[in-house]
């Protein structure tokens, strides 16, 4: 016999509204109650008519998610925590990979856009500032997360780049560094230009002049490390530290120093930003920022699904702590 909204809250003992508020995701809802509704739902593989309940709601309990790069373990971890936490409230995720190109960014947003998403959670380029005002000119609900592209139309969920890399920058110095290299991320991202701008803010607080030879734009990748080291190996004065913007980078600056035969931290220090597994992993582990990640996607569902259900939400950034891990590199 197919369960019914009725069987539902007979055996939560509660009323069918309450049910239907739950299902509905709308307010005035207890944490427990609802995790009590929602726990039956599944146990009693409830599955009531979502094309029928979006009709009459004019929603689809979908959000969309946009990110760049599913190959850089930043992002899935991030995605996890999305998925994770817009499942408990009764929402479903789909998920868009751009590999850092423009129009598939566009592509990603006018297809959610065609499936009737509720919302998006997004992490998109410089350059594709017209997405989000033409999105903000209809009032669809939007959360920036890791990235800002308009920071005064869309809250942004993300962290203190700039005062991250200053704090990275600083430890690296205070430990004796002053040739200190960075390899930047992808500079049509507002992460790689504030960390960027860390480095250099940390260099001129303690007077080391700026080595523009020590600056090597990359692209997050481990290849974009590894070709990045290379050539800071090639100068006449090579650098004593290198910063990469993430660890995934710091992963292909090992590869290139271990090519070369040298040592880690003995001969190049080296140090990371994100603290994705595999910075724990390598040898000797790498020392790196923290950022919370799972936090900064359980954030972001929170502030989506309030602009969703009209509540009362202010434009306003939440910018999450960073955390300097010490480990075995510097």
């Amino acid at each position: 016999m197919k369960v019914t909204i009725k069987d539902i809250a007979r055996e939560a003992d509660v009323s069918v509204t309450t049910v239907s508020r739950v299902l509905n995701n709308k307010p005035d809802v207890g944490d427990d109650t609802r995790a009590k509704i929602l726990k039956i739902i599944d146990e009693m593989n409830y599955n009531p008519n979502s094309v029928a309940r979006g009709l009459v709601m004019q929603k689809t309990h979908t959000i969309g998610l946009i990110i760049p790069d599913i190959s850089n373990p930043f992002f899935p971890q991030v995605a996890r925590a999305v998925e994770d936490k817009a499942q408990k409230l009764g929402y479903s995720v789909i998920f868009f990979n751009t590999d850092n190109h423009l129009e598939r960014e566009k592509k990603a947003v006018e297809l959610f856009k065609s499936k009737q998403v509720d919302g998006l959670i997004v992490s998109l380029s410089l350059g594709n500032e017209k997405i989000l005002k033409e999105l903000k000119s209809t009032n669809y609900p939007v959360v920036q997360i890791d990235r800002s592209v308009l920071s005064d139309s869309y809250p942004l969920v993300s962290i203190d780049n700039k005062n991250s890399a200053y704090q990275m920058v600083e430890y690296m110095l205070k430990k004796g560094h002053r040739k200190i290299a960075h390899i930047s991320g992808d500079l049509n991202t507002t992460t790689a230009r504030e960390r960027l701008e860390g480095y250099k803010k940390a260099l001129k607080n303690y007077e080391v002049e700026i080595n523009n030879d020590y600056i090597i734009e990359g692209d997050y990748t481990q290849h974009s490390g590894f070709e990045a080291m290379q050539k800071l190996l090639k100068l006449k004065d090579r650098p004593s530290a290198v910063f990469a913007a993430n660890d995934l980078s710091a992963a292909g600056v090992y590869k290139a120093l271990f090519a070369a035969g040298l040592k880690i931290p003995d001969d190049i220090a080296v140090a990371g930003h994100d603290d994705i597994d595999i910075a724990s992993l390598l040898r000797p582990e790498l020392t790196t920022m923290r950022q919370p990640k799972y936090s900064m996607g359980e954030r972001a569902v929170t502030v989506l699904l309030r602009m969703i259900n009209n509540q009362q939400i202010e434009i306003e950034d939440q910018i999450l702590k960073t955390n300097l891990i010490i480990r075995e590199s510097v």
